[in-house]
């Protein structure tokens, strides 16, 4: 009965976390990520993954950096232009 209990927990726990991070990402205009790709100072090859997160006004987006796939951040104004890179 408390295996019942504990999964009857963790199922709605588990969707609304997925939920949260999907809607973020969906809401974010996907030319802004690559405007931040393309602010930044990067060596030949890297590239582009996709958006990772906006929060407090600042865009994570994942490149790969031909060893593994990282993050960078972009400040973004509160009209929801690309501000300047970094935090």
């Amino acid at each position: 009965m408390r295996i019942l209990t504990v999964i009857a927990f963790l199922i709605p726990s588990a969707l609304l976390i997925s939920c949260d991070q999907q809607s973020s990402v969906s809401d974010v205009d996907p030319t802004l990520g690559l405007e931040c790709f393309e602010s930044h100072r990067l060596p030949p090859g890297t590239q582009y993954e996709g958006i990772e997160k906006l929060s407090e006004g600042v865009l994570v987006i994942r490149i790969m950096n031909g060893v593994e796939v990282v993050t960078l951040d972009c400040r973004v104004n509160p009209d929801g232009t690309l501000g300047s890179a970094g935090k």
